[in-house]
């Protein structure tokens, strides 16, 4: 079976890292998708295990087409039997065109429902087909001409871990803050600290990776409403994970000035928080007795000329981490481009991520 997963664009080099420690071939990765081959249900462990993806699809066809003809041909091609039910609900979610004959998105989305629909209809011998049970959301992408029809396997994004229930004004998306720890090379014997937590989004991943926790467990995934759902086999991918998580103590720190964004932190945490230490400090005030570690954070921005003037005086401050926390690797994140500028280090590594319509910058100093 051949998969795609899901990213920021920008992130396409971490997921890949990702998928090959779960010992996956990565066949291409790039403009946000990673793309590699697995078997039949590998998508349960998938989307209960992968950091930094957004989604995992199934590529279920590719094609080239230049008429509406021809796309609807090219559907009926594909064995849809082996993906969906004679009762399924299909939704074509999205479609993204580049660079094609074909544009016309509502129309595309008409064509390729109706085509599954006459395929399905004559694969189960069928006079009507009913949409009842199921939900199934297809995706499609045609570049140059060239068709790719996937089958989103997660339903809500894989950024939606299920912890969270409490936000900042600007949360950090869980993803992201898993990417930033990977790309440092935080581990799990050094000492970690955000002193611009928020909602604790950075500590609970960095306690999520530290303690080797699937970040899938707490919540539900699309392919759980299919027909072929096996739920034995499920909870036997879920019981693996759990057996593998790794109790241990941490050295996480989180901390801000707001009293309400700990305690926000706290609840966020759950079950983690006896691994993460939060507490309200203003960075200056930040006094912990570590020679190294790691600090990984998101300060403060704002897009609005006020907010972008406060943040630029927040950055200058942060040379004060920079004095104190001398041998200290840092990773920040802002939407800020100068932010070098400010914070007056040129950092060794700059990565641009593209999230939806915001751009962020990730500044690693080693």
């Amino acid at each position: 079976m051949n998969y795609i997963a899901l990213c920021s664009l920008g992130l396409e080099k971490v997921l890949s890292n990702e998928l090959k420690k779960l010992n996956y071939s990565i066949t291409n990765a790039n403009e946000g998708m990673v793309e590699f081959s697995g078997s039949d249900y590998d998508y349960y462990d998938l989307n209960l295990r992968l950091r930094t993806a957004e989604r995992v699809y199934i590529k279920i066809a590719e094609f080239y087409s230049e008429t509406f003809d021809e796309l609807f041909d090219g559907i009926n091609n594909i064995e849809l039997s082996y993906y969906l039910p004679k009762n399924g609900k299909i939704i074509i979610e999205k479609v993204r065109t580049v660079k094609s004959a074909l544009y016309n998105q509502s129309v595309i989305q008409s064509i390729v429902k109706k085509a599954m629909i006459e395929k399905l209809k004559k694969e189960y011998k069928i006079n009507t087909y009913n949409e009842e049970k199921g939900i199934y959301k297809f995706r499609v992408y045609i570049k140059r001409n060239k068709v790719t029809i996937v089958l989103d396997t997660t339903g809500e994004g894989l950024h939606k871990r299920g912890y969270r229930k409490l936000v900042s004004e600007a949360p950090l998306r869980e993803t992201i803050a898993a990417a930033m720890i990977l790309m440092a090379g935080w581990k799990r014997k050094h000492v970690l600290i955000d002193p611009f937590c928020g909602s604790g989004t950075i500590p609970i991943e960095a306690a999520l990776y530290g303690l080797n926790m699937a970040p899938g467990l707490k919540r539900n995934f699309i392919f759980e409403t299919w027909h072929n759902f096996n739920s034995e086999k499920f909870e036997s991918y879920k019981k693996k994970a759990f057996s593998e998580i790794k109790y241990s103590e941490l050295k996480i720190y989180g901390f801000d000035k707001d009293f309400k964004m700990i305690e926000i932190a706290n609840k966020n945490a759950g079950n983690l928080e006896k691994y993460i230490h939060f507490e309200k400090s203003n960075m200056e005030s930040i006094n912990l007795d570590y020679e190294e570690g790691y600090i990984i954070t998101n300060p403060p921005y704002g897009d609005r000329l006020g907010d972008k003037k406060h943040a630029e005086k927040l950055y200058e401050q942060m040379r004060y981490l920079k004095r104190k926390y001398t041998k200290f690797n840092y990773s920040v994140v802002t939407s800020h481009e100068k932010f070098e500028d400010f914070f007056g280090y040129k950092a060794d590594k700059k990565k641009k991520i593209i999230n939806g319509k915001q751009t962020l910058y990730i500044y690693e100093y080693k």
